[in-house]
């Protein structure tokens, strides 16, 4: 994709304000007076009459600045024809014009001709009916009759009943969680035009209260749930199923927990195929400990408001969990795990439970299945409960398997098992992993003695991905998506199960062609909505299964396409590395203009946590394509050990020890890219969020030399912290590993002398919670660290979005980035990544040391070539003396002012041992740390610190003699050798200057000042 001009005046104006009116680059205001002011003394005037021109010159000062940060070479970057084109500026990735859009359909479930959808005009606001074969459509619901006395419905979402005869609509949403909300319900019958609310108890005069609501699978009954407790209703009656619901104890919908790390929905109740029965989890977490979430800015008090979460910490007591079904036959509910009549039936007790599947095997009402696994999830039973006809309470339960990984990993949460129709014997499909640790597709068939026999429908070295399984009964047909191509791509799949032939419907018949794609599928499996994902621009369509010439867009995208054709994207190049053996897949994006004679900083992306993958061919347009597209980063994704779609053998070595192996594998990666021909090893940078955030500490916290800069967004910091679910399926619990909990937390705060750090938090978040940033900034500060910045954001949950926080996150990393590497002017800076000649410096016992001084001959050695080569420390710092008190000098704030032909900064002078150094000194060194000549350097301004030991004060590097000469005060030219002292003495200049106050309001004809 090409594009026109990096230098349009228009895009300019936007790095301005990236850049300035946004940052904190620039020096403080009070600062920036006693810089500038003393450079304005004779030239006022003249400045004056240039200010039509200031907007213009910051521009192009802005541009040029980029312009720098793009290339890593130390020559000046020249405009030329190949510089012409647009890249993705940071408001860019923020702007909806750039965002890809993605359509779905809502079938219709039971109409005979299949491919029957519903949606909602949006000029009229009609709901239609639209056939996808033939794109005919019909009103199915007029807009005017969507009224509730003379308010128009808010509406949100909507559903139909299995019988069209009524719709479901939602309105008052009000979120909750990450999948959950509150909302009012209202009904609409089509044949009498009647709108009416579900319960009278939650209507849109009423905050809302209902937290779910299903038709059923026939007719037109619903299954809802309101103040955690389950009703079912016919639209006449309403029958209360449970009565029990409270704050801590939830009927049909899952806690906290189970929605975040179980169920990821926000339901836990499941319609027989028939409607006869409805199955439902209670989760009783009376026992849960509270966490109480601090809110100051919803709250019209004087004191803020607070929320309390019953959340779960590893080691801590669970919620209870207990399957029930109940009967609209009977009107009665049976406990299937505690009141079963069968014998031999094995389970876990309470306090050592967790159900992670529920589906029913039936076409009517006699078969459900489940799963549960004990607390560390490793050790799971699938079960069936048998339920009778006649009397409901009569039913049985049976183990049908036992799972017991022989690695000694964990058992994944998943919902995976579908009834498969089969006239001969109860059957499901199911994924599973082989004997050689990789999940397929299965056929379960339940013998009559309630013992599982497992056939396999796919096998090899790649993985059925879970979710994605559909079944054609009608044709005999299993869909499914998996990797078999590679661990990067997703492809539908279908397997027959007359022969067991299986077809890829999305494969690209070149093998370089790649592609990622996702699916779903109509009621009756005769179409499916296929999502092309990348690595090439999203588009959605729906296609027939049955006729491959079928093919209508939904979403192509157009409006994205065009517009990208005129930008310069970056180039993404898949890799494989190794550690000891170990490949990873990794992702490189590189700038648009990337040339490997040159030298770039890079940007490493983590996330890392189990199961999980970052490096595919989706297509991305992200804050990593903006600092590849604009900042002339190399940006690195790297999935190691841990990560998932590579087998179990790949994923469940870290178990028992997070933190370790994944931070081996992200700096092995590192010392990897470090040791490229085109990569800055001075200048590497790592980030991430969440569990990212946690690896980037870790990684910091190794101390190995790669990185010298780490960001981390919502980080966890210690695993006793976390949620129990997700943190014992990976570590136990801290009673069955100690160590382990010890090990993993971030504890050791050596590595982050040596390194940049950047720490940010939302004070609202339910998930990982602000407690993890408050502990670990308590150890930084016990340490006597400095060089770290924190930011939080006032009531921000996990994702910190609230109040435009998000867009901030970003530009926070973006700052940082600057701040620790700029442009050409800082490529100095950074510590050999590579960890053998390392010219760290920390404070100890009161006065800086070298660690070199304390090392062996041969490290001695290597400290003595670094110094040779003029490396320096992570914070900026370079050693000027070498004898005993050692010295220290540090610049940041860095800001290039091309209106006074001059680069500024502060500088931090740290001598511990001396009482000061001579600005003589620091102008030669700092002109060899920025390449520059001694002449142009002007120093001034410095303070000692209470104390003593450091000295702080102002640095201008200008861009040649003529400049300093023209804006650097008299006095400061005389103290350089660079203009005549004034005559006389100093007695004698006092009474000249007294003689002159005489003509203070005077016309300046009657005295003339001389230069």
């Amino acid at each position: 994709m090409s594009s026109r001009s990096y230098f349009d005046e228009e895009l300019a104006s936007d790095s301005q304000r990236l850049l300035l009116h946004e940052s904190h680059l620039a020096l403080d205001d009070e600062k920036v007076e006693r810089v500038e002011k003393k450079g304005f003394n004779w030239v006022c005037v003249g400045v004056l009459t240039i200010l039509a021109l200031v907007g213009l010159l910051w521009t192009t000062s802005i541009t040029q600045l980029l312009l720098q940060f793009i290339s890593s070479n130390d020559d000046l970057v020249e405009e030329s024809s190949e510089a012409l084109s647009k890249r993705i500026e940071f408001n860019d990735v923020f702007n909806a014009s750039f965002t890809v859009k993605r359509s779905s359909l809502v079938w219709v479930e039971n109409d005979p001709r299949d491919g029957i959808y519903t949606y909602r005009d949006p000029v009229s606001n009609d709901i239609l009916l639209e056939s996808i074969e033939d794109g005919k459509s019909q009103v199915f619901v007029e807009a005017k009759d969507l009224k509730f006395g003379n308010v128009t419905l808010d509406i949100h979402s909507f559903d139909l009943s299995h019988d069209a005869e009524y719709l479901l609509f939602r309105t008052n949403v009000t979120s909750q969680w990450r999948h959950s909300y509150l909302s009012n319900i209202y009904i609409y019958k089509r044949a009498d035009k009647v709108l009416f609310p579900l319960t009278n108890q939650s209507t849109i005069n009423t905050e809302p209260k209902i937290s779910y609501a299903a038709w059923s699978p026939t007719g037109h009954q619903i299954a809802y749930v309101m103040n955690n407790d389950l009703y079912v209703t016919d639209l006449k009656n309403h029958q209360r199923i449970t009565f029990d619901g409270s704050k801590t104890v939830f009927n049909g919908i899952p806690d906290w927990v189970y929605e975040e790390e179980v169920l990821a929905t926000n339901f836990a109740l499941w319609w027989s195929p028939d409607s006869s029965h409805i199955a439902f989890l209670k989760l009783d977490e009376t026992q849960v400990p509270e966490y109480h979430l601090q809110l100051y800015t919803e709250s019209n008090t004087s004191y803020p408001k607070q929320t309390d979460i019953r959340y779960p910490k590893a080691g801590s007591p669970n919620p209870i969990v207990s399957l029930h079904v109940y009967s609209l036959l009977t009107s009665n509910t049976i406990d299937v795990i505690n009141n079963t009549h069968s014998v031999g039936f094995k389970h876990f007790e309470n306090e050592d439970r967790l159900i992670i599947d529920v589906t029913w095997s039936t076409t009517t009402h006699n078969h459900l299945l489940f799963k549960e696994t004990n607390r560390i999830q490793d050790h799971q039973l699938t079960n069936i409960v048998v339920l009778r006809d006649k009397d409901i309470n009569l039913f049985t339960v049976h183990n049908i398997q036992e799972y017991k990984p022989a690695d000694g990993g964990w058992i994944d949460v998943a919902q995976s098992m579908v009834y498969l129709p089969s006239n001969k014997s109860l059957q499901f499909l199911d994924i599973i992993d082989n004997d050689d640790g990789f999940p397929h597709l299965a056929i379960v068939t339940v013998k009559k003695d309630y013992r599982a026999h497992v056939s396999w429908l796919t096998t090899g070295e790649w993985e059925v991905v879970s979710g994605t399984v559909e079944v054609d009964a009608a044709r005999q047909l299993i869909h499914y998506i998996s990797t078999e191509r590679s661990p990067y791509e997703r492809h539908l799949y279908s397997i027959s199960l007359k022969d067991l032939d299986k077809t890829c419907l999305t494969c690209p018949s070149h093998p370089e062609e790649h592609a990622y794609y996702a699916a779903s599928f109509s009621p009756k499996s005769s179409y499916y909505i296929l999502y092309y994902e990348g690595p090439g621009i999203p588009n959605t369509v729906v296609k027939k299964v049955n006729d491959s010439s079928f093919r209508s867009v939904l979403e192509d995208n157009l409006d994205l396409r065009l517009l990208l054709n005129e930008y310069d994207l970056p180039k993404t190049h898949m890799k494989v590395v190794t550690n000891g053996g170990i490949e990873m897949t990794a992702m490189e994006v590189v700038p648009p203009d990337f040339d490997a004679t040159k030298k770039y900083p890079v940007l490493f992306h983590v996330y890392g946590g189990p199961g999980s993958q970052l490096v595919s061919y989706r297509f991305e347009l992200s804050w990593q394509t903006f600092v590849a597209s604009q900042l002339g980063f190399i940006v690195v994704t790297v999935d190691g050990r841990g990560t998932g779609f590579k087998g179990r053998d790949y994923r469940v070595g870290v178990r028992g020890r997070l933190g370790e192996l994944e931070v081996i594998d992200q700096v092995s990666a590192g010392r990897h890219w470090a040791k490229l021909e085109y990569v800055d090893k001075y200048r590497m940078a790592i980030w991430g969020w969440s569990y990212g955030g946690y690896m980037t500490t870790r990684v910091i916290e190794a101390n190995d030399g790669v990185f010298s800069t780490g960001m981390a967004v919502a980080p966890v910091t210690d695993w006793r912290f976390y949620d129990s679910v997700y943190t014992e399926r990976y570590m136990k619990t801290p009673e069955l590993n100690p160590d382990g909990y010890v090990n993993s937390a971030i504890k050791n705060m050596t590595g982050f002398r040596d390194s940049k750090y950047l720490l940010v938090h939302g004070t609202g978040d339910d998930n990982v919670h602000f407690q993890h940033s408050a502990t670990l900034v308590d150890k930084l500060t016990m340490a006597d660290i400095h060089n770290y910045r924190v930011q939080f954001f006032t009531d921000s949950n996990h994702a910190i979005k609230y109040h435009n926080a998000n867009k901030n996150v970003y530009y926070l990393l973006t700052e940082f980035l600057l701040e620790s590497f700029g442009g050409n002017e800082y490529r100095h800076i950074y510590t050999e990544t590579n960890a053998v000649l390392k010219c760290d410096f920390q404070i100890r016992k009161g006065r800086e040391q070298t660690i070199g001084k304390r090392e062996t001959k041969r490290q001695k050695g290597q400290l003595n070539e670094c110094r040779r080569k003029n490396v320096m420390t992570s914070s900026f710092e370079l050693n000027i003396m070498a004898d005993a008190s050692t010295v220290t000098i540090r610049t940041r704030k860095f800001l290039t002012n091309r209106l006074l032909q001059r680069k500024q900064m502060v500088v931090d002078v740290i001598h511990p041992g001396l009482a000061n150094v001579s600005k003589d000194e620091l102008r030669a060194k700092i002109a060899k740390m920025y390449k520059a000549e001694k002449e142009v350097v002007s120093v001034f301004g410095f303070k000692t610190h209470f104390g003593g030991g450091k000295t702080t004060g102002f640095a201008l590097i200008y861009d040649n003699l003529e400049a300093l000469k023209k804006f650097e005060p008299r006095y400061r030219l005389v103290r350089y050798g660079l203009a005549e002292p004034p005559k006389g003495g100093r007695k004698q200049r006092k009474e000249k200057k007294n003689r002159e106050k005489k003509f203070r309001g005077v016309k300046k004809t009657k005295k003339v000042r001389k230069e």
